[in-house]
């Protein structure tokens, strides 16, 4: 299911060869977009080589993705003032790409599967990265750069590695790797 208004820069997108091309198309174009508030919602599940990639400039923005199957890949890019991001991901191979400018800006990201890897860059003025990944090949890597900051990774099987730079003020990480028993 995929609703969000026909304005708004919210489409699936197929072929994993775009997927360089598409991110810069993203950037390039960010600066030319503009919503006071943007609501994008994609849904792709139970399905093979999943592609989702959300552009959004302006006020309270939220971008959510849910995918299920084999192959699983989010770009998320949103500039503004209330930005938040909620990623999940179920399913094979999955990959994640976050990048959020401005003030108020958040992101939650679930990953499940086999190659999890989550990517992201925050610039912005409070500041917030929460991710879960589970299961094998694990990868992960924040960049915050503006103001209140902080962080909160969990990781539970095999690979693992985690990178975490924080710049400004408030900073604050919690990074959980392994399996924890109840």
């Amino acid at each position: 299911m995929n609703h969000y208004p026909s304005n708004r820069v919210a489409q699936p997108f197929c072929a994993s060869s775009l997927k360089s091309s598409v991110l810069v198309a993203i950037f390039i174009a960010s600066p030319f977009l503009y919503a006071d508030q943007d609501l994008s919602q994609l849904d792709e599940l139970n399905g093979f080589d999943n592609h989702a990639s959300i552009v959004q400039n302006g006020s309270n923005l939220n971008a959510g993705v849910s995918q299920q199957g084999v192959s699983n890949t989010a770009i998320v890019n949103q500039s503004g003032f209330s930005t938040q991001a909620n990623v999940e991901q179920i399913g094979g191979t999955n990959y994640v790409l976050a990048h959020q400018n401005g003030a108020e800006v958040e992101a939650n990201i679930l990953q499940s599967g086999f190659n999890n890897v989550f990517i992201s860059s925050q610039q912005g003025a409070f500041l917030s990265v929460e991710l879960e990944q589970q299961g094998n090949d694990n990868r992960a890597s924040v960049l915050q750069i503006g103001n209140e900051s902080d962080v909160s990774i969990y990781q539970n099987g095999t690979g693992h590695a985690v990178s975490v730079i924080q710049y400004g003020q408030g900073r604050s990480a919690q990074i959980t790797q392994g399996y924890t028993s109840n």
